[in-house]
């Protein structure tokens, strides 16, 4: 949508509940009741209310109401998270997000492994899971402007997949999002006109 449409979509309500499989697993998105048309790709849009679903929001949107194609990659980012997870987008924890405690848990150099979902933390799909909650993060970045397009991110989850039978490593050991990390440490002490414009998104 933000890459092969003339003018670019955004969706603006990217969540697990929009996301549909058929009868042969192809991936369907469906409910475009919020979708914007962009003349350009990283075109700034002001809408007039917030509209979507809470904690899958990327945080500009929230605060100065001002969209672009980055706002669906914080919510599918939101989406990995889940996956991973097994947590809902609204529940970190007692007053957090998904993503905010996701991020927390990432800046305080806890164990990725010690927030995956116990339930299918099976030994032989920790490496790949871990790999999926660093791209999460990369996705959920507080700043629009170091968030991957989503070209980027399908290009990720492609070198993500790329491995042999279960219990062995990764074909293309090298992944690893953390040095992508490295510049989108997430700054909660921006002020309000701080929010990213249109030369920095």
């Amino acid at each position: 949508m933000h890459h092969d449409c003339v003018p670019p979509v955004i969706h603006r309500d990217i969540k697990a509940s929009n996301i549909l499989l058929d009868s042969d697993f192809n991936v369907k998105i469906a409910d475009f009741g919020l979708a914007k048309f962009l003349v350009t790709q990283r075109e700034l849009a002001t809408m007039s209310t917030v509209a979507g679903s809470f904690g899958y929001l990327a945080p500009e949107y929230a605060h100065s109401l001002r969209v672009n194609e980055k706002v669906d990659v914080y919510s599918f980012g939101v989406v990995l998270l889940e996956l991973v997870t097994g947590r809902e987008a609204s529940n970190g924890d007692k007053h957090t997000s998904l993503a905010e405690w996701a991020w927390r848990h990432f800046q305080e150099d806890k164990p990725i492994e010690d927030a995956l979902d116990e339930e299918v933390k099976e030994p032989c799909y920790v490496e790949e899971m871990s790999s999926i909650f660093k791209l999460g993060i990369y996705c959920t970045s507080y700043l629009p402007s170091t968030r991957p397009s989503m070209k980027d991110v399908v290009e990720l989850l492609f070198r993500c997949s790329r491995r042999t039978a279960c219990g062995q490593k990764f074909i293309w050991t090298e992944y690893d999002a953390t040095p992508l990390l490295k510049n989108s440490k997430r700054e909660r002490s921006l002020e309000d006109d701080d929010i990213p414009n249109a030369d920095n998104v």
